[in-house]
């Protein structure tokens, strides 16, 4: 209220995007500090989006849903899964899975999820949230996180425990879209059956490496996944030096988008990825 109050604007036209994140549990300092300059000197930003450090709201146990943007959200509380369906479910052609970054939480990506959505009405978004852990890098603080961070050096980047775990979770999500009809009577009604090559894995941080990693490593009646993409976003590739390509993946088309002022992971981290 306080932003919307100062922010000069025509009457007829909104403050901000209505996919700007005031709503997120957690604003970073860094994104306060970014919104008091805008307001200060009478600018609007096109696009701010804030990823939270800290654990978000807990979800009610249940799954519930709303509609926004054209798209349905489906909210599983007890595991923190968002699922964001075609408004029209028969036009569900194509599944972007998203992994969030350490510390975050699958309602730290769902305001870009919902914008996208809204860009791509046949696309379903599956948004997962990383178990609760200690993090070694953090003393020992418990956050979401899809494995444990010892180091920032390489050689630490090698030990990476609860990543087997975490991709046999995104695994699955990808296996439910491809055999929605293994699962029996789904919360959300008949599902499209949704062929690899429809499929795109895609995570920011630590869910980039995981996507990445889980993306080119697993395979299906043994061979690769051949999926239809791989989005890194900041992220880097973990376990370097035991990562082999899945016979058939190595086609797999990949985006691998870093910044190079980065100060979590260095830009560097993404050439030797």
């Amino acid at each position: 209220k306080f932003f919307t109050t100062l922010a000069p604007r025509a009457k007829s036209e909104p403050c901000w995007p209505k996919f700007f994140p005031w709503s997120h549990p957690r604003l970073s300092l860094k994104a306060i500090t970014y919104a008091v300059f805008m307001v200060k000197h009478r600018m609007r930003p096109t696009f701010l989006f804030a990823t939270s450090l800290s654990i978000s709201s807990r979800l009610s146990p249940r799954l519930r849903f709303q509609s926004s943007l054209g798209a349905k959200i489906h909210r599983n509380g007890e595991n923190g899964l968002i699922i964001l369906t075609p408004d029209d479910s028969s036009k569900h052609s194509a599944t972007v899975i998203l992994c969030h970054g350490l510390g975050d939480t699958a309602e730290g990506w769902l305001d870009p999820a919902q914008y996208l959505s809204k860009q791509l009405p046949h696309v379903k978004f599956v948004l997962p949230t990383a178990p609760t852990q200690p993090v070694t890098l953090n003393m020992g603080f418990a956050m979401p996180s899809w494995y444990d961070i010892v180091g920032l050096d390489s050689r630490s980047n090698e030990i990476c425990n609860g990543l087997d775990e975490s991709m046999n979770t995104i695994l699955s999500l990808v296996e439910n879209e491809v055999h929605p009809e293994e699962n029996g009577l789904s919360p959300l009604g008949p599902q499209n059956s949704i062929d690899y090559r429809r499929i795109v894995l895609a995570g920011f941080s630590q869910g980039g490496a995981l996507a990445l990693y889980t993306g080119m490593t697993q395979t299906r009646k043994n061979k690769g996944l051949g999926l239809g993409g791989i989005l890194v976003m900041s992220g880097y590739l973990p376990r370097s030096k035991q990562f082999a390509i899945a016979p058939g993946s190595e086609s797999t088309p990949i985006l691998h988008c870093h910044g190079k002022e980065d100060l979590v992971v260095p830009v560097e981290a993404a050439s030797m990825s």
